[in-house]
């Protein structure tokens, strides 16, 4: 059909160009205009050719343009789709910000909604770690004793340091010849030295299988999780290797002036557990009450009772033998005095006894004075005697007086109930955590 539409379009064309000859060839506009009576018909004829024949080679343009390529037609597609991607990329990334330049929290929940799965995801596959790394964690038990200490007060101002303390205030009104005050009793427990002393102390697990020393114990029978451990093993990679690994838990033997020496060298695995009894025991003093309470953590529940316990008895032990020491001192110098006096009244008695008891009868005045200052001399030693005797009583008193007074609040309790970890609490922790990182980072992307 395209073939014979385009013959006869050929034949159209050839006879309109031989009438466009034969009208050029004829007479023009203006002899027209001249005659009037001459007729025009000719001339429209020819215009209307023209402008169809221009209206012809037009489409004959159109219809002869080469056909676009493949790569032109995708081009152009692309072009067209364009605009639409955009448009959906808009509508995907809302703004977070209202026209004020403020969060609008509508459209942050729109996109954290759209995200949920995402968000879901995330919390479950952390979840599951952290249920798994806390299941590995031992179980520990905590037992407490709180004690109220004596305190005294400085003269005129107990009162004012009662009231000062009841809005937990301390004005400094205690006692100062009294260095070891309640607030120091926590750098007192944390002390190497106090700690030391608790190698020895001999424990027993609540089930009987285990009787050793609280040193062994921690050594050998202490439960941890496997990652714990690897950890540990990495860390250990990255540290020194000590010089000197012999301990010498009890100090050297002798100082510089023959002394005991307060040296102490400790291996790594003993500073290390140093560091594992400084942090299991707890040691808090309110400052408006001055009660001492103090926790102790393990993972048998009769080894933190016992071990509370002697910690109790080792501060009394302490406090005691710090506030009498002095007077314990002047007792022991006061009685060796008393001693020595006795001695020597006792032979100056057996002196005179001897020397009258042989000299009955004899009334020359030279034995007589002899007698008399054997006698003086007796009387001056039970006189000397007497004095020590007062002396070594009032230092007894003394050390009475000074020895603290310790009212036990609560004692050590076996506790039931775990005290740790708290394994709830550690997953709903990273869950949380990780609801937080996920929302934000899918914000921060939109």
């Amino acid at each position: 059909m395209d073939a014979e539409n385009n013959v006869v379009d050929d034949n159209l064309n050839k006879e309109d160009q031989q009438r466009l000859d034969n009208d050029n060839e004829a007479q023009p506009v203006e002899l027209n205009d001249e005659h009037p009576n001459v007729d025009n018909s000719n001339q429209l004829n020819t215009n209307h050719r023209r402008l169809v024949l221009d209206n012809e080679g037009k489409e004959l343009d159109d219809d002869e343009q080469e056909p676009q390529k493949p790569e032109d037609i995708v081009e152009d597609a692309d072009e067209v789709t364009q605009p639409m991607d955009d448009e959906d990329e808009e509508d995907d990334d809302e703004e977070v910000m209202d026209d004020d330049g403020k969060l609008d929290l509508t459209r942050i929940f729109n996109i954290l909604k759209k995200k949920w799965w995402m968000i879901a995801l995330n919390c479950l596959i952390i979840g599951v770690i952290a249920a798994l790394l806390i299941v590995e964690e031992p179980r520990t038990y905590t037992s407490s004793v709180i004690l109220a200490p004596e305190a005294e007060y400085g003269a005129g101002g107990g009162g004012l340091s009662s009231l000062a303390s009841s809005f937990g205030i301390d004005i400094g009104n205690v006692s100062s010849s009294d260095a070891i005050r309640p607030d120091l009793y926590p750098n007192l427990v944390a002390s190497t030295d106090f700690i030391l002393d608790l190698f020895k102390l001999p424990v027993r697990s609540l089930d009987g299988n285990i009787y050793t020393d609280y040193y062994t114990y921690l050594k050998k029978y202490q439960r941890s999780s496997w990652w714990k451990k690897d950890l540990k093993k990495f860390m250990s990679q990255f540290r020194d290797k000590p010089k000197n690994p012999k301990a010498l838990a009890g100090g050297n033997d002798s100082g510089l002036n023959g002394s005991k020496s307060q040296i102490h060298v400790l291996s790594p695995d003993e500073e290390s557990m140093v560091e594992g009894i400084r942090s299991a025991i707890n040691c808090s003093v309110d400052k408006q009450t001055f009660t001492i309470t103090i926790q102790v953590t393990d993972q048998d529940p009769l080894i933190s009772s016992t071990v509370a316990d002697s910690v109790r008895s080792k501060i009394q032990a302490f406090v005691t033998d710090y506030r009498t020491k002095k007077a314990t001192k002047d007792f022991n110098y006061y009685y060796k005095l008393l001693l020595q006096a006795k001695g020597e009244y006792e032979k100056a008695l057996k002196a005179y006894t001897y020397y009258v008891d042989t000299h009955r009868d004899i009334i020359l005045q030279s034995y007589i004075s002899e007698r008399d200052q054997l006698e003086n001399n007796m009387q001056l030693k039970l006189n000397t005697y007497n004095a020590m005797l007062t002396q070594v009583q009032n230092a007894k008193n003394k050390i009475q007086a000074n020895t603290p007074a310790f009212t036990v609040l609560q004692n050590a309790v076996v506790p039931v109930k775990p005290s740790g970890p708290k394994r709830m609490l550690f997953v709903l922790g990273f869950v949380f955590m990780t609801f937080l990182f996920t929302s934000v980072m899918i914000v921060l992307r939109s």
